[in-house]
């Protein structure tokens, strides 16, 4: 009997070339003899309709075209399922594949969601949010936001913004981290809850990142020169271990004297005085590049 697959693809993704996704995933389909079901969002309650779809067919597995957001939103919809999440990285930044070392080229990336090298993933739930990658609260939750709000486009949209955000932001902030029986006050510019190593500009924030191990990591990143900030968020492949301290958990409460911007994924989801971040552990399951 021919397995179902379904493609999710988001037509507005930064780097997205639609025609190309479609054609190349359906020649793999015939391939494999999958019957190919194709979905494309429109930001207009994507997630009920794609509720719907999974209630109405089982599908062995969905591929996104999209960037981190479009992933996240599928992927909260397969947590605990035995349904196999394969990624197409469209977007401007790529945080989840660039940590999963998911190459460039289309038929490579769709020889790997196809494949059946799959691992079981965790995931993080931040204020109810699911998290796949990273989430974070601070100076980078609030370029993000900066970022969706403008009219830019691409990474270079985000170095546009980074500029003026580091001007305008409150930090440093001032955390109460409740984790592993013990309570940490800390000031910082960002905090970040990071199940997997990198952001999508290839900046190592979680150099002990793995993201199926039952836990995860609290980043702290102290305060920081103006440069060395647009460095971290912007362009350094590695930031500096003086720059920050770790602590790895399964879950952890956050509290702020002020609401601070929240991002999960690299979605801009509010401002919080309040972050519980808790793993759930193995709870997706994931095609992955084989690294034997």
């Amino acid at each position: 009997m021919r397995k179902n697959l379904l493609l999710v693809i988001n037509p507005t993704a930064g780097s997205i070339n639609v025609e190309s996704v479609l054609h190349k995933t359906e020649q793999w389909a015939r391939k494999f003899e999958f019957n190919l079901k194709v979905f494309k969002t429109t930001g207009e309650n994507d997630h009920a309709k794609i509720e719907e779809l999974l209630q109405l067919a089982d599908y062995k597995r969905v591929i996104v075209a999209g960037g981190d957001g479009t992933i996240n939103l599928v992927a909260s919809k397969l947590i605990g399922t035995k349904t196999i999440l394969g990624i197409l990285p469209c977007g401007s930044a790529n945080g989840l594949a660039t940590s999963l070392n998911i190459p460039k080229s289309i038929n490579e990336q769709l020889s790997i969601a196809i494949d059946n090298n799959v691992i079981s993933s965790d995931t993080i739930t931040v204020n109810d949010n699911i998290c796949i990658h990273i989430a974070d609260v601070g100076i980078n939750a609030e370029l993000i936001y900066n970022y969706e709000n403008s009219k830019s486009s691409g990474m270079l949209g985000y170095f546009k913004q980074a500029i003026p955000t580091l001007f305008q932001s409150n930090y440093p902030y001032k955390f109460k981290i409740s984790l592993n029986d013990k309570v940490i006050e800390k000031k910082a510019v960002l905090l970040a809850f990071a199940n997997a190593k990198k952001y999508g500009t290839g900046a190592i924030v979680n150099p002990n990142g793995k993201i199926d191990d039952g836990t995860f990591e609290v980043i702290v990143f102290k305060k920081l020169k103006l440069i060395e900030v647009l460095k971290s968020i912007i362009q350094t492949p590695y930031i500096q271990k003086t720059s920050v301290e770790s602590y790895r958990t399964k879950s952890v409460l956050v509290t702020c004297k002020k609401p601070i911007a929240l991002q999960v994924d690299g979605e801009f989801i509010g401002e919080y005085d309040k972050l519980s971040a808790k793993i759930k552990p193995k709870s997706l399951r994931l095609a992955v590049p084989n690294l034997d």
